[in-house]
């Protein structure tokens, strides 16, 4: 059985681990941690996920967060059940319970996951990381988290500068703490910087100090591209093989991977996106009649129009009274002149 030697005391009673040959690490190698999220992230790692304002960070990472508590894919990529506490910094409680609700249903999260994901409200008590973490693995001490997510990291600068290199990798260095002495994987939400996005490398795109770009093992961001409410995602991955960039689209309430969309197609400025019209609605309705979530589904699934241009496009169908509900369904609605004919 394979044993960590124990930390050695030093001069100055700093406790390090002890200095090891290579002969020792060949035979006695410390052995991997586990992986939570297949082929992304391991367990004692740290991962950012950045993205530009309003590009549903915040709903993503509490995906990320319900997927491993209840055992299901994030993006795809298959997680190890286990157990996840969630540092909510921003949004206040009531709503943040809601949006976990909205999620859990979307992905039919079983009640299993009720336990296993902790929330920890901290709206109003934020602070400096280097002193409010150890608080917080204080009050986790003797539990064992697979992840602990803590969104978003700009509220542990407490008047710091994040352009600093020295005081983001105090920053940064307190969430390394957090993991190594929790075991937990530690990830948590960043925003870009401003400006063309798509005229950056994807890890320079988070904004800040480049020191975001280096330290951490699991890099994901997520940049706009040309279709309406849809990102690449481009993955920077110390442990683990590349991952090629992939797409994804807002399905109210969950990010879904998208695989008709071309990654390289970034949003740029002055670059219109695809419009979809009226027409695209009347054309999926058919001459039949059909109930508002079918008719929305095949639609969007048809052009590749978001669900909230499909709410547009719909209201202005009702405002020239092209359409109408009878029962419960959606029909073209009948001129009478042209029903006499």
């Amino acid at each position: 059985m394979r044993t960590i030697p124990p930390p050695t005391a030093h001069p100055g009673g700093t406790q390090l681990p002890a200095i090891r040959s290579f002969r020792e690490l060949k035979t006695n190698r410390p052995p991997t941690p586990p992986e939570v999220i297949r082929g992304l992230l391991h367990k004692g790692s740290k991962m950012v996920l950045g993205g530009g304002s309003k590009s549903y960070k915040t709903w993503s990472l509490a995906d990320l967060a319900l997927s491993v508590a209840g055992g299901k894919p994030w993006w795809d990529f298959p997680v190890t059940q286990g157990r996840v506490l969630y540092i909510d910094l921003e949004i206040q409680p009531g709503f943040f319970g809601a949006r976990l609700e909205r999620i859990a249903g979307a992905k039919a999260i079983t009640d299993e996951a009720d336990e296993n994901l902790k929330v920890l409200s901290l709206r109003g008590h934020a602070g400096d990381f280097s002193k409010l973490l150890p608080q917080v693995q204080a009050m986790i001490s003797g539990e064992d988290y697979s992840v602990i997510i803590i969104d978003p990291v700009y509220k542990g600068l407490a008047g710091m500068d994040e352009n600093s290199a020295g005081d983001i990798g105090k920053l940064l260095n307190a969430i390394e703490k957090l993991a190594v002495n929790t075991g937990a994987a530690v990830v948590f939400g960043a925003h870009f910087s401003k400006g063309n996005q798509a005229a950056k490398e994807s890890i320079d795109r988070i904004a800040g100090s480049g020191v975001f770009a280096r330290d951490p093992d699991t890099i994901v961001v997520m940049t706009r591209h040309e279709a309406e409410d849809s990102y690449t995602v481009d993955a920077t991955l110390r442990n683990f093989p590349p991952v090629a960039p992939f797409c994804v689209r807002w399905i109210t309430p969950i990010m879904m991977r998208d695989r008709n969309l071309d990654p390289d197609n970034l949003k740029k400025p002055g670059k219109k996106e695809q419009k979809f019209f009226t027409k695209d609605l009347l054309d999926n309705l058919g001459d039949g009649e059909m109930l508002l979530p079918a008719w929305k589904t095949q639609t969007c699934r048809a052009t590749g129009m978001s669900e909230r241009t499909f709410d547009k496009r719909k209201k202005e169908l009702l405002d020239v009274e092209a359409i109408e509900e009878v029962n419960g369904k959606w029909r073209k609605k009948v001129d009478p002149d042209e029903d006499d004919e």
